[in-house]
């Protein structure tokens, strides 16, 4: 299945778009993990936590930011 064009909102990565793999339904897959920017360039970024929300009347996909992990 090709990649799916995707909007991200809320967090750090609000109002970016990113290409995400499809699932077996044709759907997106329904969460993605994108590492966040380290201040110190020793620093393991935590890693920015969005699941897929609702597809707009446009037809693009939304994933909404649900936290962070380290």
């Amino acid at each position: 299945m090709p990649d799916i064009r995707v909007l991200l909102r809320g967090g750090p990565q609000d109002g970016n778009e990113v290409d995400v793999p499809a699932d077996g339904s044709g759907k997106p897959i329904p969460r993605i993990t994108l590492p966040a920017r380290a201040r110190n360039a020793q620093a393991v970024p935590p890693l920015l936590i969005y699941e897929r929300g609702r597809r707009a009347p446009d037809g693009t996909w939304q994933f909404v930011y649900v936290g962070a992990e380290t």
